[in-house]
């Protein structure tokens, strides 16, 4: 019987090209990576509900450790036939592959990242840990006792990218101090990391290109946050083009209300009050209107939708003065609804014609849909179900937003100009992120260029211009290039699918396999049309 069984399988395995021995070591690899992400990753401790042992090494010790495990999840890979795996068995591997290569690849440029801003340090979990989690009396007490040697970590890598030249600017200190300061009120490991942060021979200049080596550092976070082959040169060059052919299409809306002078129009956008809210609990309530607005049309774009429920609510007010808009929070093991957390300060500035738009991204079919549709596929092995490329998460986001012409989401002229606004504001990102940090322009530069091409207040501008060229350095340009990409696939499969192209089956090649970087989404896309 045994021998029954073992010549079914040699002849299943032959008959399909598909080898178990293979899928055995790759599943053994991925396991090894999920339980080595579930040591390391604060954020997925606290998702998934597991005690907090350590908070984070942030040390470059650390990097190079991780760096190393990395190089060894690559060469196990390298040992395994890729043409003896099914196609899923595939995109595990070469998922496998980018992501440790990108943590092999990205090690010298461990100095160019600075851990103290708004957005890296929230992404540190440090904060999370004390807040998000349930901790006991005693485990709470340990963790605040490990919180002066993180501290120190941080301190010495501060040291050390001094020495090397790279020294945050002038204009990012006073945030910097203020979202530590904020981070756990009162804390004096974290008070000290805050007085640490001074403007003393901070350079008035911003981007990477300023640093000795910035222009491989940036070269190296842009292909990081793409996941394409793309230049500066090549990536500010096509946000000309957009911005130049989104303004035809504004210009077009604007003669339709009547308005023929761009200039006049755009003040009257952000001076008349129906655009804007008047307490932060409106900004919730437009949001959700708008979400309902939505529901009804998604059975007609997709053939399944996530279980985990969704809403909105207004950010934590200690952190509205470094985050510009807001953004989504996927369920936890606490907390099963997917929020997207919108800005509530400052409402006079905060224009509400990208509604729409916006809510489209961020939850219902953007983020939320494809996060939490990623989350609940168990056919996907654990690290795949949490592993999120900036480039397909974003890029899904605002194709999603391009779908609400569809559903009738841009009916009001008000609210497609709105769509136009959000797409240029994306667009112009690709032009000013490009420009900071590889092409010389300053600061007044970038924020001259986006004046003219948005209706971001001073505000956002500040902050946005800030965390372009400081905090995140090339995150920015992922939307627009992961969404460019995902509508390039779409046109491809309706040209070679003709009247048999299912946008419902299209959108399922696109999340039903989660995340990926666009290369291997490609490929992907391009094998489920042959099936």
């Amino acid at each position: 019987m045994k021998r029954l069984l073992a010549l079914a399988l040699l002849l299943t395995s032959c008959g399909t090209g598909f080898s178990p021995s293979a899928h055995d070591s790759l599943k053994q690899i991925a396991d090894d990576y999920w339980r080595h992400e579930l040591d390391e990753n604060v954020a997925l401790q606290i998702k998934f509900g597991i005690p907090t042992r350590h908070l984070p090494d942030v040390s470059y010790a650390h990097a190079q450790r991780e760096a190393e495990f990395a190089r060894s999840i690559v060469q196990r890979l390298d040992r395994i036939d890729a043409t003896k795996l099914s196609e899923d068995d595939r995109l595990t591997l070469e998922i496998l592959r980018w992501e440790n290569q990108l943590t092999i690849d990205g090690l010298p440029y461990f100095w160019y990242r600075f851990q103290v801003t708004p957005y890296s340090f929230r992404n540190l979990g440090i904060q999370q840990v004390f807040t998000m989690q349930r901790l006991t009396d005693a485990d709470r007490t340990r963790l605040m006792n490990e919180l002066p040697q993180v501290v120190d970590q941080m301190l010495e890598v501060i040291r050390q990218q001094r020495e090397r030249g790279i020294v945050l600017p002038k204009a990012e200190v006073p945030i910097v101090k203020q979202t530590i300061g904020r981070a756990i009120p009162g804390n004096p490991s974290l008070q000290r990391l805050a007085d640490s942060i001074s403007e003393t021979n901070a350079p008035e200049a911003i981007g990477l290109a300023q640093y000795p080596g910035g222009d491989a550092a940036y070269r190296y976070f842009v292909r990081a946050r793409t996941t394409v082959d793309m230049t500066p040169q090549q990536i500010h060059d096509l946000g000309l083009r957009e911005v130049e052919r989104i303004n035809r299409e504004m210009q077009r809306v604007r003669s339709d209300v009547g308005f023929e002078n761009k200039t006049e129009f755009h003040q009257f956008l952000k001076s008349d009050p129906r655009f804007f809210a008047k307490t932060p609990e409106e900004v919730g309530d437009r949001l959700t209107r708008y979400l309902h607005k939505i529901e009804p049309h998604v059975p007609e774009l997709f053939s399944r939708a996530p279980k985990a429920r969704y809403d909105v609510q207004r950010l934590d007010p200690a952190l509205e003065g470094g985050i510009t808009f807001g953004y989504y929070q996927q369920p936890t093991a606490t907390d099963p609804i997917g929020h997207y957390y919108y800005n509530g300060s400052r409402l006079n500035e905060r224009n509400l014609l990208f509604a729409p738009a916006l809510i489209a991204h961020e939850l219902i079919p953007g983020h939320h849909f494809q996060i939490a549709r990623q989350e609940e596929n168990e056919n996907l092995p654990p690290f795949r179900r949490e592993n999120f490329d900036t480039a397909y998460v974003e890029g899904w986001g605002e194709y999603a937003a391009s779908l609400g012409s569809g559903m009738r989401l841009y009916d009001d002229v008000y609210d497609r100009y709105g769509r136009l606004m959000m797409d240029m504001m994306l667009s112009v990102r690709l032009v000013v992120d490009t420009g900071m940090n590889a092409l010389g322009w300053s600061r007044d530069r970038a924020a001259d260029f986006m004046r003219e091409n948005t209706l971001l207040s001073e505000t956002e501008i500040s902050t946005e211009t800030l965390r372009y060229a400081v905090d995140m350095p090339a995150q920015a340009l992922a939307y627009k290039i992961g969404s460019l990409k995902m509508l390039e696939l779409r046109s491809k499969a309706q040209q070679q699918l003709g009247a048999g192209f299912d946008i419902r089956q299209f959108h399922e090649w696109i999340i039903g396999s989660g995340s990926m970087p666009l290369p291997i989404l490609e490929e992907h896309v391009a094998a489920e049309m042959k099936h």
